[in-house]
């Protein structure tokens, strides 16, 4: 009824493509500015620009608050680092399609994360709700077989059940499964 059947619309495989993508190249773009601030050599920028100011403000979740005060804090540069090359990783493989799956997911952790520190019922967390949603359906629904390198590596990611599982691949069926029933009559 939609996509397929009407040559000016677009698939579903098509749009939900243009969407990884869009959002991959929104990671990388936020890694670029990370650079530029020197997440990767400072702490500092992790800090002031969100940790500090959700436990000074009390938006934090409270399950969350000791994580932050006591791992986070006292490891700021390994977080900045991590933070900074989890993005990294997330907008490598969303653009490109590259194992869909694990990207989605590292996505969603990171934005569960940033969704404890600002707070889950606060605005400022909107955005980092709506990506959450988008990373769950960009893993679950191998995303990147559509104009992604998950659908051109199909055969070489075939032969592993992780790299199955990360490229978003069915496991393999044998044939006899596979081929229609013939009518006897």
């Amino acid at each position: 009824m939609f996509g397929n059947d009407h040559p000016g619309v677009l698939s579903y495989g098509r749009g939900l493509a243009l969407l990884r993508i869009g959002f991959g190249l929104y990671f990388l773009s936020q890694v670029i500015a990370k650079l530029m601030a020197n997440w990767l050599g400072s702490p500092e920028p992790m800090l002031r620009s969100g940790v500090t100011a959700a436990l000074q403000n009390n938006t934090a979740e409270a399950i969350y608050r000791p994580f932050l005060e006591g791992v986070v804090q006292p490891n700021a540069l390994l977080f900045s680092q991590l933070v900074t090359l989890g993005e990294l990783a997330v907008g490598i493989s969303l653009t490109l399609g590259l194992f869909t799956g694990l990207g989605g997911v590292i996505g969603a952790w990171l934005n569960l994360n940033y969704m404890l520190m600002k707070g889950l019922t606060n605005n400022a967390g909107s955005n980092d709700r709506l990506f959450f949603l988008a990373e769950i359906v960009f893993a679950l629904t191998a995303a990147g077989l559509i104009w992604g390198l998950d659908g051109k590596l199909r055969d070489a990611l075939a032969g592993h059940a992780l790299t199955r599982w990360l490229a978003g691949l069915r496991a393999p069926t044998s044939a006899r499964a596979v081929a229609p029933a013939r009518r006897t009559d």
